[in-house]
């Protein structure tokens, strides 16, 4: 589960992922990234595990081994745009 999905979902929008697709959908890939660290890690993706970059290199460093090098450079985009809103957001 993402906890505030819609909210990212804007905010990630409004900071213009997704603006340029043609085929694919940029913000509901984000959305897929967050829901398999969710699956892979056992835990809800929430303000209180996402809050900063240090939160964001535990997790990678948890899902090192578990997908492929390039996988997880999309998770940690998605990651990182998480705790960008958390901070924008005031969460």
């Amino acid at each position: 589960m993402i906890k505030h999905k819609e909210l990212y979902l804007d905010y990630i929008k409004r900071q213009g992922v997704g603006a340029k697709d043609v085929v694919a959908s940029s913000p509901r890939s984000y959305i897929s990234y967050l829901n398999s660290v969710s699956l892979l890690t056992g835990s809800d993706i929430t303000p209180d595990l996402l809050r900063t970059d240090g939160d964001v290199d535990k997790l990678v460093t948890a899902l090192k081994g578990r997908r492929a090098s390039s996988t997880i450079l999309n998770y940690r985009s998605a990651m990182r745009q998480y705790t960008a809103m958390v901070l924008a957001e005031g969460l």
